[in-house]
């Protein structure tokens, strides 16, 4: 019953999404509204509160050494395995094959699993994939479509993001001891109702958002099933290179194990379909998004099962 308890209402609401945007009642438009809204009001609340209750030893930053580390290895053999797609994605291929999409889909199915006030893991290892998102990846995406990004553009684009602002300011904050101040205060009550009704909204709102956007069309299905396979037999090389080195340094526990799991078996960032501009990457992008997000809800019902 638990586990229809977690399940039931996560799979409800993607139904939901796609359901209201089958019958037009949420256009894409739309669509793309509240994910602003989720990406640059309740995500970076979520994120701060988060950074902010955190504990912060050594261990965290191994696991920081392990984000960037899982997103190297991706994106190394992206570049060596890109020679086996067809020509026209090829150039998308190390771009896809490493970042994991945490804000909008892995935190929310990580805090369901392990709870909220265990999510700090994830959103910290998780701003390393922000930077590379929209540095990296940017530039890459922007030579891919035949534009050039000054390096200024980058730096701004990366300062001003509300995520990046607000994993800063909760590092700042958590390292500080800002957290005790504020729960002794008198204020404390009024903290937790902004932070409660500022994130309650996120997970459901992301899930109708998922659903809305997922494709069933056999074909891009089947373009894309070529690259998902390729992409989890790597993620699981890097799962298991990361799993050893932690488990050698600060130890594995469970609520750390399962957290890196679906967290690493989410589909790459939602950036790439944002920034593919040619007809190629817009399909390839829609594809591999689509069918890797089916995946991810399989990943997620069966370590909410486990766990």
């Amino acid at each position: 019953m638990i586990i229809l308890e977690t399940l039931v209402p996560v799979f409800l609401l993607i139904c939901l999404g796609k359901f209201l945007s089958h019958k037009k009642i949420l256009s894409a438009e739309g669509t793309a509204s509240i994910k602003n809204i989720c990406v640059n009001i309740f995500l970076p609340v979520v994120a701060f509160d988060s950074l902010l209750h955190g504990t912060y030893t050594a261990n965290l930053a191994v696991l920081m050494a392990m984000e960037i580390l899982a997103l190297g290895l991706g994106f190394g053999a992206g570049f060596l395995l890109k020679k086996f797609f067809e020509p026209g994605i090829r150039p998308y291929i190390p771009f896809a094959m490493t970042t994991f999409e945490g804000g909008t889909l892995g935190w929310a199915l990580v805090a369901i699993i392990v709870g909220q006030k265990n999510l700090y893991y994830i959103v910290s290892m998780d701003i390393f994939c922000c930077i590379f998102s929209f540095s990296v990846m940017a530039v890459g995406f922007k030579m891919i479509n035949g534009e050039k990004l000054t390096k200024k553009e980058i730096v701004f684009s990366m300062i001003k993001n509300p995520l990046v602002i607000s994993v800063i300011l909760g590092f700042a904050c958590g390292i500080l001891g800002v957290a005790e101040k504020i729960d002794s205060s008198k204020f404390a009550s009024i903290y937790s109702k902004l932070v409660s009704t500022l994130s309650v909204p996120l997970t459901p709102l992301i899930l109708i958002c998922i659903g809305s956007g997922l494709v069933f069309d056999k074909k891009l299905l089947l373009k894309g099933a070529k690259f998902a396979v390729t992409r989890y037999f790597v993620q699981a090389v890097v799962t298991l290179i990361v799993f050893a080195i932690i488990q050698k340094t600060i130890g594995l526990n469970k609520i750390l194990c399962y957290s890196i799991i679906m967290y690493f078996y989410c589909p790459p960032s939602f950036l790439i379909s944002v920034f593919a501009q040619k007809k190629e990457g817009i399909e390839f992008s829609s594809a591999v998004l689509s069918l890797m997000i089916i995946v991810t809800l399989i990943v997620f019902s069966l370590l909410a099962a486990t766990f």
